[in-house]
């Protein structure tokens, strides 16, 4: 009981300083989360795409058993807009992976083009 007690200033300063760590700690934990997504971006990607286009009889059934112990809910199931969505979201993936190859393969015609061009027989 001995306890000093705090000003309104002296717990304003107390309560920023807890709040500023709080805020550290929880940056901290955003960027750990964010460089595993990016470390494993490819993996979680294709695992994500693989449930979703060919989930698992044992994950659904223990899908359903677990919604069913928590309550009477059925299972939704996905329909044609939530392939859509999924396609829609790897729409910049793809790019990134084919225009590289689109690239090499206009080099590629540019090149022949010239050459043929440049190097016709004279009939």
């Amino acid at each position: 009981m001995n306890q000093q007690q705090l000003t309104p200033r002296e717990r304003l300063k107390a309560e920023r300083l807890r709040l500023q760590q709080a805020c550290l700690l929880q940056e901290q934990r955003l960027n750990e989360d964010f460089a595993y997504v990016q470390e494993n971006a490819g993996s979680l990607l294709m695992s994500g795409l693989s449930m979703l286009l060919f989930p698992s009889n044992k994950s659904r059934a223990k899908e359903q058993k677990q919604v069913t112990d928590a309550t009477t809910q059925v299972p939704v199931s996905l329909g044609l807009s939530d392939y859509l969505s999924v396609a829609q979201s790897l729409l910049p993936v793809a790019w990134d992976v084919v225009r590289p190859l689109l690239t090499a393969w206009g080099i590629q015609k540019i090149q022949t083009w010239i050459i043929r061009k440049l190097f016709k027989k004279k009939r």
